[in-house]
């Protein structure tokens, strides 16, 4: 077959695959082969032509085909100097992968893939300074003492990028604040910032109070936490303390701790995060926000001050890729912990059978993208409501109420009498299922839907903020 033949092939075999299961596909690329001719023979003039073709048409198959997932090998030979492929391998057992490159291919489906597929990923990291961050003693050597190696410099960087990723970075030592503030300001040569970290807790408190601390001012669970540090007798108190956390142990050699990360279970994205970027300028903002709530006259006093604008889209078909992620990512506000397929995150989006609504808010400190979802199926005069789901760095403001009111509201204008609203108790979902026990006593089946409304329209009050209906 011509590359363009065989993807077609491939593809055909997707397509026939999708029609009987939404669960994720995965297709594997290939290395462009290495021969011994490849030293004189051009990509043209040899089979690495071949290759690239393939794994070009086979990328545009994996893109446009919903729920599909690249096993980039052609990635993924890089990480040897060796060969890729065994041509002994192939003779005796038609299968042309080499032994090394086979450990190389199982770490990363071990790792990475099946972590990545199958459980939401970490939210934060929570790192040690000192021989962690770079070599040497901040506290001893100061900061033009402490030296960046090149395997730090690299360690840094990868920070750097899981912080554009999605990942929340933030610092959990033992020094003084002003001098590790003082260290970012006077080293250019740092890769991080100051303003990289997410939140900073740098004084002489134990490390598990410091991380559990981090975990309120995120507002996250301190089982979505990896923490980082070299001290292996830190680790085994945070362990003993803080039993949910993940803990990698940094070496003296910052590359080490690098390769550690990088195959650290729980890190690896499949997706670009669109919201990534903000999400730590939101974290920072929230800090502003408690300070504000604290010098407010009361409750509704902060509300209004933050100038809050929530936007309703309904049914918007660009926000699967959102909804997906919320689903995956979300595990506090998360009432029926559905965990939906990227087919069914697309499927919702029909507006002849789902009322789905996405979210979005803003105010004078950042703007948050979308934050929060509801999915409701329609069924004649009844409605499921099938997924709850909100951010945690929304939360403490009652977005989640106002929503809700107004869907009930969008349910009530399509003739619907009643709703079930469907919920799941989980290790971490507490704050979900408080939040809807203020409004549904008992059994949530066959709730009559003015009363529900009525409930919830209640609870909103003269809440401040301006909603504004996409359409």
């Amino acid at each position: 077959m011509s590359a363009q033949e065989a993807a077609q092939w491939l593809n055909e075999r997707i397509v026939k695959l999708r029609m009987v299961t939404d669960k994720p596909i995965w297709i594997n690329n290939w290395p462009e082969s290495l021969e011994d001719a490849d030293r004189v023979l051009s990509f043209r003039a040899s089979d690495r032509g071949w290759f690239r073709k393939l794994n070009s048409f086979l990328l545009g198959a994996v893109e446009n085909n919903t729920g599909c997932v690249l096993i980039d090998l052609a990635q993924l030979a890089h990480e040897t100097t060796e060969s890729f492929y065994d041509y002994r391998n192939e003779e005796i057992s038609n299968y042309p992968i080499s032994n090394q490159a086979t450990t190389i291919i199982s770490r990363h489906l071990g790792v990475q893939l099946l972590p990545a597929s199958l459980v939401p990923r970490l939210k934060a990291i929570a790192l040690d300074l000192d021989d962690t961050l770079y070599h040497g003693v901040l506290g001893e050597e100061g900061a033009e003492g402490v030296t960046l190696t090149e395997g730090h410099h690299r360690l840094q960087r990868l920070l750097l990028q899981l912080k554009q990723s999605g990942i929340m970075l933030t610092l959990c030592s033992r020094n003084e604040e002003e001098d590790v503030k003082t260290l970012f300001d006077a080293r250019t040569d740092f890769p991080l910032k100051w303003d990289d970290f997410a939140a900073v807790r740098a004084n002489w408190q134990t490390k598990a109070e410091n991380l559990n601390r981090l975990s309120q001012i995120l507002n996250i669970d301190p089982s979505a936490f990896l923490f980082v540090d070299d001290n292996p007798a830190e680790l085994v108190k945070m362990a003993a303390e803080l039993p949910e956390v993940r803990l990698l142990r940094a070496k003296r050699n910052g590359e080490e701790t690098m390769l550690g990360l990088c195959h650290f279970p729980g890190l690896y994205q499949l997706q670009r995060d669109d919201i990534a970027v903000s999400r730590t300028t939101d974290i920072q903002a929230n800090q502003a926000r408690e300070k504000i709530r604290q010098t407010a006259s009361d409750y509704h006093s902060y509300l209004d001050s933050l100038n809050m604008v929530i936007t309703i889209y309904e049914n918007e078909a660009s926000h699967v890729k959102r909804l997906y992620d919320l689903s995956h990512k979300t595990n506090q506000f998360n009432l029926a912990l559905r965990r939906m397929t990227e087919n069914e995150a697309n499927d919702v989006m029909d507006p002849s059978k789902y009322v789905t609504i996405t979210v979005g808010l803003s105010d004078i400190l950042s703007d948050s993208g979308i934050i929060g979802t509801f999915v409701c199926r329609l069924d004649g005069e009844q409605a499921h409501l099938i997924e709850t789901l909100f951010s945690c760095r929304a939360l403490g403001r009652d977005i989640e109420t106002v929503a809700f009111a107004w869907i009930l509201e969008k349910l009530m204008d399509r003739g619907v009498q009643r709703i079930h609203v469907e919920m799941s108790q989980g290790p971490r979902n507490a704050p979900a299922l408080d939040w809807i026990k203020r409004f549904v006593e008992g059994s949530p089946e066959q709730l009559p839907l003015k009363e529900l409304y009525t409930r919830v329209k209640a609870a909103c009050g003269n809440h401040p903020a301006r909603v504004e209906v996409n359409r």
